[in-house]
C-alpha cells in the first residue's frame, strides 16, 4: 500500500511539467493558427530559461511571421500565469526569454533569421501595450541571419 502511494506521488510530480509544456505549446499553436501560420510541436523547445520556436514564412512576410511567433509566446506566458493563479499546485512554464527563428525561402537555399526578446517584452506585445514597430526597434540588435 505504501509503495503504491509513493509511485502515485512520483507519477503526479512527473506529469505536472509535461502538462505545463503541453498547455504552453497548445496556446502557441492556437495563436499561430489564428494567423494561418503552421507550427509543429517538434519545432518548439523550452531549454532552461529560453523558449525557441521555428516557423516557416513566404519570401516577403518573414517580419510578420516573426512578430506572430513572439506574440504567440507572449500569449502562452500570460496563459501560464493565469493557470498558476487559478490552480494551487500548478507549476507554470515561464521562460525568461523567447527566440523566434524564421525559415525564409530565398533562391535554392533557405535563410534562417532569428530574433531574441525578453518574456516581459513579448507579454507587452501580446496584450497590445507595446506596438509592433516599437517592439521590432527594441529587438533589432538581436536579429541575425543564421
Amino acid at each position: 500500500m505504501k509503495k503504491r502511494i509513493i509511485i502515485s506521488i512520483i507519477f503526479a510530480l512527473a506529469v505536472q511539467p509535461m502538462f505545463g509544456n503541453y498547455a504552453f505549446y497548445k496556446k502557441v499553436r492556437n495563436t499561430c493558427d489564428t494567423y494561418r501560420i503552421k507550427v509543429v510541436d517538434k519545432n518548439m523547445h523550452i531549454d532552461g530559461d529560453t523558449f525557441t520556436i521555428e516557423l516557416e514564412s513566404m519570401r516577403n512576410n518573414f517580419e510578420m511571421v516573426m512578430l506572430v511567433g513572439f506574440a504567440a509566446a507572449g500569449q502562452a506566458i500570460i496563459h501560464q500565469k493565469e493557470l498558476a493563479n487559478s490552480k494551487s499546485n500548478f507549476h507554470p512554464v515561464l521562460p525568461a526569454q523567447v527566440e523566434v527563428i524564421v525559415n525564409v525561402p530565398v533562391g535554392r537555399e533557405n535563410t534562417l533569421i532569428s530574433g531574441l526578446a525578453s518574456s516581459s517584452m513579448v507579454e507587452k506585445l501580446a496584450i497590445g501595450s507595446l506596438e509592433a514597430s516599437e517592439f521590432m526597434r527594441q529587438i533589432k540588435d538581436s536579429i541575425k541571419s543564421l
